[in-house]
């Protein structure tokens, strides 16, 4: 009996593991990124977002007309990538992209790089947002048709992390908050039956909050619900909720504040109550300059802090602009890269950053959230509920769910043998103190594995969907379960949540993963055996 304890024991942790840039999906409250293509939730383990918003140029730096936008110049993308790496990030979040141009190159440079994104389908241009002040109007096929034609440029690249549907579209100007949130569900019922219908993997789709204590609290119990009773799922409200949430704060002031003064002690309370991946969409108030980020280790990723609810965030923002949040200053003439202070010490920062390793398999099944009316009105008494609600389909937008929106623009990383991605900067990079640094960058090789090996598993994400709009299905079985330590109701809503693999098509709306890793040689003769 000990020599098969000892035996199997070993074999737990034999299984090598790699960096690889797989799909990154959703168990409960936290991002899963794969170990290795076999996908085995017992190997699995969290993903911490380490990210940074990019958008150089700011709003202004983004035209539909232009011929460019920030992921086509693999030049500029190079450069970049070059900067993410010495700073030691995962993810970049970008606002605004042209969906009809090609972003191969970019994407590929970002992928072997070990750079997963996170991308907005809004711009500020006409029709291709929500508009706040007139959703019921703006919910339309010229709008959706754009987004629509975003997730088919970007849904092949494996370092997709996820899309937001929104930034800060319901927030406390005029009326909007009243107003915006039923037609910002439909837009994500909208995206997910788009994904279910044309994309080979699933893909989270989540909400970005403004910075309001109070309107981000009733939006985040709004858009995470999935249950009227609290027992079963409807699968109307399960269809159009958030994948995960991001919060705009902008609380924690460095050298100023601290865990108690940011109100950051009241986040892990406040939200602990969630069972979708939690981020900060943007953070790094600039009260104080040169930023020092120390919210980053005290606070943001620690386990003593907000790492038991919160999986990371996005330091806000890559590029110097007039509101002096910039990390690098970028030269518009001669594309030339120079390190800030708050460069440095952010990298400094992020380099001191542990995480845990918590295991998919851990995890809880449960994605069961009950929508409380009553809750959300007293945190925020203006709130649009609309008694949860969902703005009905029009036909052009579900045609174009059919049948897809037919881009001719589709994108997919670039084999070594097509495209060999750049060691070498064009584009001087200098340092904060302005010496010209001899920029190579690095590439693991890991980070080509991008694909899924093609197996079946019972891995259960809040963001799988079907491409229907029926109701609640019946509850078929119950388990007490366990996440941060509060005992939860893990419930089967009858309706397939299992993830798709991104080879494997099938169902639109199954989602298949592996349930155990592929044993092989003398290791799977030793099993059998003792097994």
């Amino acid at each position: 009996m000990l020599a098969k304890e000892f035996i199997l024991g070993l074999l737990t942790v034999t299984p090598a593991l790699v960096e690889a840039m797989l799909p990154i999906h959703i168990k409960n409250y936290r991002f899963i990124q794969p170990s290795t293509p076999d996908n085995d939730p017992k190997q699995n383990k969290a993903f911490y977002v380490k990210g940074i918003d990019y958008q150089p140029g700011g709003s202004s730096g983004y035209d539909s007309a232009n011929k460019h936008d920030i992921l086509s110049d693999p030049d500029i993308c190079a450069r970049d990538a070059y900067a993410f790496q010495q700073l030691g990030i995962n993810t970049i979040r970008i606002y605004s992209v042209n969906p009809d141009l090609n972003h191969d190159k970019c994407m590929t440079i970002l992928n072997d790089a070990g750079i997963y994104v996170i991308l907005d389908v809004n711009s500020g241009n006409y029709g291709e947002n929500l508009n706040r002040a007139d959703p019921s109007g703006s919910y339309d096929a010229l709008y959706l048709s754009r987004v629509f034609k975003m997730i088919d440029a970007f849904k092949n690249y494996p370092n997709l992390l996820g899309f937001f549907s929104g930034n800060e579209v319901i927030n406390d100007q005029a009326n909007y908050a009243e107003i915006v949130p039923p037609y910002m569900r439909a837009v994500q019922r909208d995206m997910r039956q788009y994904i279910a219908k044309h994309s080979n993997r699933s893909i989270p789709v989540g909400y970005s909050a403004a910075d309001n204590t109070d309107l981000r609290l009733a939006t985040f119990k709004y858009l995470q619900c999935n249950s009227l009773d609290g027992k079963k799922v409807d699968h109307a409200l399960n269809e159009s909720r958030s994948d995960f949430f991001g919060l705009n704060s902008y609380e924690w002031c460095s050298g100023t504040s601290d865990w108690k003064s940011s109100g950051f002690d009241k986040l892990n309370s406040t939200f602990s109550d969630a069972v979708i991946p939690l981020i900060f969409s943007e953070y790094g108030c600039n009260k104080n300059l040169p930023r020092t980020f120390d919210e980053v280790t005290d606070a943001v990723y620690p386990d003593n802090g907000l790492g038991k609810v919160f999986s990371g965030g996005l330091v806000y923002e890559y590029a110097e602009e007039a509101n002096k949040f910039g990390l690098v200053n970028l030269n518009n003439t001669d594309k030339s890269l120079s390190y800030k202070k708050d460069f440095v010490n952010l990298k400094d920062r992020f380099s001191k950053v542990k995480t845990n390793n918590t295991i998919e398999a851990k995890l809880s099944n449960n994605t069961i959230y009950k929508c409380d009316k009553n809750a959300i009105l007293k945190i925020y008494k203006n709130f649009g509920v609309a008694n949860f609600t969902i703005p009905d389909q029009p036909k052009e937008i579900a045609d174009m769910i059919k049948n897809g929106v037919k881009g001719d623009n589709v994108g997919k990383l670039l084999p070594a043998n097509n495209y060999t991605v750049p060691t070498s900067v064009k584009y001087t990079i200098k340092d904060q103190n302005g010496k010209t640094i001899k920029a190579t960058i690095k590439y693991d090789k890991n980070n080509t594995i991008n694909e899924l090996k093609n197996k079946t598993s019972s891995v259960t994400s809040s963001s799988s969907h079907k491409s229907t709009t029926t109701t609640s299905k019946k509850v078929s079985s119950t388990k007490k379960v366990e996440k941060k330590d509060i005992n939860v109701t893990s419930v089967d809503d009858g309706s397939s949540t299992t993830l798709k693999s991104s080879k494997s098509k099938g169902d639109a709306a199954m989602i298949d993963f592996s349930t155990s890793f592929i044993q092989s040689g003398i290791f799977a003769v030793i099993i059998n055996a003792l097994l």
